[in-house]
């Protein structure tokens, strides 16, 4: 009977007990999660709830252990008191409350530690997670990268196949051309060995040539050479007809012919001139006018001679077209000659004037001492002359 009353106190202790967690069973109970800071509180006022129902409990077995041992009321009044509760018991109870206060406080060092265990497992999930997103960002910069070096490699290497190509192109290219170079180079040395003979012969022939002109120019008096396509310098040398005239300058001419079978002749002066003005005519007719000028410049071959001396002597000026000779003894004075045609063989010369600082100087009174003077005797008579 006792058993039976202990087992409805059980059932109206659960009962209790599930309508405290607010559930609907056991099996609900225990799956319910709640957070450790309500938890504690709960798990102690339970604890503290379980001691207080094991001790009524106990004295409840106790009595009904007594009422069950005793046959009547009056038995239970007259019995003595019960002896107190065993020293083992007790010691028991005592040992198994420590165990268990020990225990709970190892359960709450155990959430503490955790709780505890599981913010740095947070920390720690939050940081690998991080660290897996910058992870697969790092993995996916890595793969582009390397699809874009892949890329470029590709490139290089069709940049390099064609760069070989081209240069096998060129390598191939160039030993053709140093076959044609080594072909042509061996063409051009039996040319050259060709061309030494001919040369060989054309120096042969240029000897006899020069020989030859040399003998023609002693003959004739021309020297002939080439300056374009229609034009000739020709340089005539009197001293060819004439060897006393040995320091007489050679005259140059230049001979121009035009399409229309016509020549132009040009004289330059230099220091003393024959012809002032250029010569033209026929074609046909060029021998003759050489020769004619050759013939002119002969015939004043001597005055021409002897000029050409005074000009590294005094300082002199010949007018050829006016037959004329400027000496210019100083600064201020200046004297002026004319030569007569035929001189010095049929001519003579004449002293026209001279002009001093102050105008014109009288001629009557200056004569040389020689009779018949020439351009020398008379230029050396007035550079030492007093009176002018």
């Amino acid at each position: 009977m006792a058993s039976e009353r202990i087992a409805v106190l059980e059932q109206q202790w659960e009962a209790a007990r599930r309508n405290l967690l607010n559930v609907e069973d056991a099996q609900m109970a225990g799956e319910v999660e709640l957070p450790a800071k309500a938890m504690v509180p709960f798990l102690v006022d339970s604890r503290r709830k379980l001691k207080v129902m094991g001790q009524q409990l106990c004295v409840l077995d106790y009595m009904l252990k007594l009422l069950e041992s005793v046959e009547s009321p009056e038995e239970l009044l007259n019995s003595s008191c019960p002896k107190d509760t065993d020293d083992f018991a007790y010691a028991q109870w005592k040992a198994l409350k420590n165990q268990h206060r020990e225990g709970a406080q190892g359960v709450q060092d155990c959430i503490v530690s955790v709780q505890e265990k599981m913010e740095q497992a947070n920390e720690k999930r939050e940081m690998i997670a991080q660290l897996m997103v910058t992870l697969e960002r790092k993995i996916a910069e890595a793969k582009e990268k390397a699809k874009q070096k892949m890329k470029m490699d590709r490139k290089t290497e069709r940049e390099a196949s064609v760069k070989l190509q081209e240069v096998q192109a060129a390598q191939e290219a160039s030993q053709e051309g140093l076959r044609v170079t080594k072909q042509r180079i061996a063409n051009l040395e039996a040319e050259i060995s060709s061309c030494s003979a001919r040369l060989d012969n054309w120096v042969l022939l240029k000897d006899q040539l020069q020989r030859s002109v040399q003998a023609t120019l002693g003959l004739t008096g021309y020297r002939l050479q080439w300056v374009g396509e229609k034009t000739l310098h020709i340089e005539l040398s009197p001293q060819a007809c004439r060897p006393s005239l040995g320091h007489l300058e050679p005259l140059s001419l230049s001979l121009t012919w035009e399409t229309d079978g016509t020549f132009d002749l040009e004289v330059f002066q230099g220091t003393v001139g024959v012809i002032p003005e250029s010569l033209h005519g026929p074609i046909s007719q060029v021998s003759a006018t050489l020769l004619e000028v050759m013939q002119r410049y002969l015939s004043q071959g001597e005055m021409l001679a002897e000029i050409q001396k005074l000009h590294t002597r005094f300082a002199i000026d010949w007018q050829p077209a006016q037959q004329e000779l400027v000496f210019l003894k100083s600064a201020s004075v200046v004297c002026c000659f004319r030569v007569d045609t035929g001189y010095p063989r049929t001519g003579s010369v004449t002293l026209m004037s001279v002009r001093g600082e102050k105008g014109l100087v009288s001629t009557a009174a200056l004569q040389p001492p020689q009779e018949n003077p020439s351009l020398t005797e008379w230029l050396e008579y007035l550079s030492s002359c007093p009176h002018i």
